[in-house]
């Protein structure tokens, strides 16, 4: 037992460089300006991935991530959990949160909602691709005991429709395809202003390519993978029928990665698309009883949303890059409370195409950490900005890898505690000392806004 501790804290040694700190396994009595870095479970080979946290009533912790042997291809994958007491200082042994017995569980999402009950969002993926993903949620009001699961009293789909009622079929006036032809057409005029489409053999998107992806997600959303007798009306008024495509693949495949942004009763969870390669906000005003959508947020494989609010009430959207260069966090803004967006557009920060996640601090600061590198996962890092995300001029990196090197820190998630400390979770991976490959874990860092602008 002592060789395993002793060996897990020398990975994590290996695996997290944390700026200006001498040790950075410090001890939980650590002053709160230090960064502290925790496994929350020892080294395995099994994959463990797209970790969330979440400080409850009582002041513990509670951290949630997928784990299994792969991804969307394994059927083992579920979703575990551990419990941090923050009167021992010490994370349980991990339990399990949710299990889809026979399909791949992804993506949890914990938070605690204005009524003091706890969330958990996740996906089940039906068919071993991300565009049969199955969006579901768990609430509960009996989760802060020291050990154990929490206690769940209602559990349902989240049933996306965001696309009107096109009931005998996806016609010419369907309003979501009209929505995704302006924002493609919007979005492709920023792409011409930047210089990032053309015909010459340096750009970064030709236009036979913006082409053939235009079509091919237009086409996905009008159905034409599910084709059937339908009717529409002409020009003149008359029903005619006709074959039409359905909306199945705009009404599967949604999938969870960041915590929502809570503006009083009404919750806003991002939610993203690899089969329409967008994003999309759900939004509830009843605590989970009826949902309402936003329109798509359309950029070049703009996904995995993270908002942030605004003290003028203008909400920010930041996404991950998953499209061609130059490789950027994306951005979009919402005036409306989250129903529409603008027109995506790059920042100036780093994005290799990983996950990123956004908190505003209670001195209206903000952190956001990130991978912030063109390529790869081998660099973490923690940004505040001070005038609402202008700029980051303070920057901490908390895991310091090499490019193209085993050790990675990636997937992060970021939260304030309510005595102002800033918490994140991510996935840790390192070097097997044995030669089989990588092992990976949970961390857990904590740290105060005074170290990071220190």
């Amino acid at each position: 037992m002592k060789q395993n501790t002793l060996l897990c804290l020398l990975l994590l040694t290996i695996g997290s460089l944390a700026a200006k700190v001498n040790n950075p396994i410090a001890p939980t009595s650590a002053p709160k300006d230090t960064l502290r870095l925790e496994n929350i479970f020892p080294f395995q080979q099994q994959h463990c991935h797209g970790s969330t946290i979440v400080e409850l009533p009582n002041h513990d912790l509670l951290c949630a991530w997928f784990q299994g042997s792969g991804e969307r291809t394994s059927d083992d994958v579920a979703i575990k959990g551990a419990r941090y007491n923050h009167q021992t200082h010490q994370w349980s042994t991990p339990f399990i949160l949710a299990d889809t017995p026979g399909f791949p569980d992804i993506n949890p999402v914990l938070f605690v909602d204005s009524k003091s009950q706890l969330w958990l969002t996740w996906y089940s993926v039906l068919a071993y691709q991300w565009s049969t993903s199955l969006l579901k949620f768990r609430i509960s009001n009996n989760y802060q005991q020291k050990t154990g699961a929490p206690v769940w009293r209602w559990q349902d789909v989240i049933q996306v429709k965001a696309d009107g009622t096109p009931t005998t079929g996806i016609g010419e006036q369907d309003p979501f395809v009209k929505t995704l032809i302006r924002k493609f057409e919007d979005y492709y005029q920023y792409l011409l202003q930047k210089g990032d489409i053309s015909d010459s053999a340096n750009a970064n998107i030709s236009r036979n390519d913006w082409e053939k992806a235009r079509k091919f997600y237009t086409d996905l959303a009008r159905g034409s993978n599910l084709m059937g007798d339908g009717s529409e009306m002409d020009a003149k008024g008359v029903t005619v029928r006709k074959q039409l495509g359905y909306p199945l693949m705009r009404r599967i495949g949604w999938q969870t990665r960041n915590k929502p942004l809570q503006l009083g009763n009404k919750i806003l969870l991002p939610l993203y698309s690899d089969g329409l390669n967008l994003s999309l906000v759900a939004i509830t005003t009843d605590f989970g009883e009826t949902w309402s959508f936003s329109e798509p947020i359309l950029g070049g494989g703009a996904i995995q949303p993270t908002l942030a609010l605004q003290k003028d009430g203008t909400i920010t959207m930041l996404m991950r890059d998953n499209g061609p260069a130059p490789k950027r966090l994306m951005k979009s803004i919402s005036r409306d409370e989250g129903f529409t967006w603008s027109s995506v557009v790059d920042t100036d920060i780093p994005n290799p195409g990983t996950a990123a996640d956004v908190v505003v601090l209670k001195s209206g600061n903000w952190a956001l950490i990130l991978n912030d590198v063109e390529e790869g996962r081998h660099k973490l890092s923690v940004w505040l900005s001070t005038d609402e995300g202008k700029s980051w001029p303070y920057r901490k990196t908390i895991v310091d890898g090499k490019p193209g090197g085993v050790i990675r820190g990636h997937y992060p998630a970021i939260i304030q505690g309510t005595d102002e400390r800033i918490h994140l979770s991510y996935t840790n991976q390192v070097a097997d000392p044995g030669g089989s490959g990588e092992l990976k874990n949970i961390v857990h860092a904590v740290f105060s806004e005074s170290w990071l602008m220190h």
